[in-house]
């Protein structure tokens, strides 16, 4: 009975309906090192030309979508790309369908020139990491990941900053978070999409000598650590 018994599992195994060890590995727990460079310029001294905020970071499925080009800007995803305020999303995508995972990097903004680095995990079919951090010497422009899938041993994006569409590019210090001006939670509502941020035109207070970037703002390399 035993010789029998191993013999029918064995058959199953070659069949291909014992698959638990091979997959296994894709349900467990993986662990990643993602590092946010930012490459805008020196700018007036320290922090830099465009600081970048503190990055919201959301590990989820494939059937969570927390922004993408071309689609408009949630409240909470215009929250980080006017004021650098991840309070809203960390509430509300916390108990939302598809969201394993949400949390705000630590370490405080990361000047223009430097880095930080980060942990995240990712476990089965949550493989999809977003990321938001805002450039805090604009209106509403930001810079991250859309539901990148990580897999294999990471990779290396360079990212250039969207604007968020929800606040019109106004460039006056009467309505810009950062530390260029101080002044959050001013809006100047504009309804339009999420796309590629056409940079500082010079229209307002900013001096695009002083607070401009060229593309790619951010560089942003995940290693799998396990």
């Amino acid at each position: 009975m035993k010789r029998f018994l191993a013999l029918g599992l064995a058959a199953l195994a070659a069949a291909g309906f014992l698959t638990a060890s091979a997959s296994s590995d894709d349900a467990g727990t993986k662990v990643w090192r993602v590092t946010i460079e930012n490459l805008t310029p020196a700018g007036p001294g320290a922090p830099g030309s465009q600081p970048l905020s503190p990055p919201l970071f959301v590990v989820h499925s494939k059937r969570a979508d927390v922004w993408s080009v071309g689609g408009i800007a949630s409240h909470v995803v215009a929250a980080i790309a006017e004021d650098a305020n991840n309070a809203p999303a960390e509430s509300a995508l916390a108990s939302a369908k598809g969201i394993r995972d949400v949390f705000t990097g630590e370490g405080g903004p990361i000047p223009s020139g430097t880095s930080r680095t980060y942990t995240v995990e990712t476990r089965g079919k949550y493989s999809r990491l977003s990321v938001l951090t805002m450039l805090v010497n604009t209106n509403d422009a930001f810079t991250g990941l859309d539901s990148l899938r990580l897999r294999g041993k990471g990779r290396t994006l360079y990212r250039m900053a969207y604007d968020a569409g929800s606040e019109r590019n106004n460039e006056l210090e009467a309505f810009i978070p950062g530390p260029c001006c101080g002044n959050p939670f001013v809006r100047d509502p504009e309804g339009a999409l999420i796309q590629a941020h056409p940079g500082l035109a010079g229209v307002g207070d900013l001096d695009p000598a002083v607070y401009g970037w060229t593309e790619p703002a951010a560089k942003i390399t995940i290693e799998r650590v396990s």
